[in-house]
């Protein structure tokens, strides 16, 4: 799956395994992840892109993206993810 800024992503493999975060850019094999509490905006963890599962189609964050908006977004993706499954 390709991986684009604003999509939902989730860890695979390191301490943060089976966290989930929003893409924020690609850095050639690398992603810049930010989950809006712990890796803010101006704050993002680097990952190695083969270590993160991308999931759907990338959120409404809006523009500039804020820490407020990533953990709304996320909170709701998640929400949903739970009420479907």
């Amino acid at each position: 799956m390709r991986i684009e800024p604003g999509c939902p992503a989730k860890s695979l493999a390191g301490h943060d395994k089976g966290c989930c975060y929003v893409v924020l850019a690609e850095e050639g094999d690398r992603v810049l992840l930010a989950d809006g509490r712990i890796r803010t905006v101006h704050s993002p963890k680097r990952k190695n892109r083969k270590h993160i599962q991308a999931a759907g189609q990338p959120l409404p964050l809006g523009n500039p993206i804020t820490d407020e908006a990533i953990r709304r977004e996320l909170k709701n993706y998640l929400r949903g993810r739970e009420q479907g499954a």
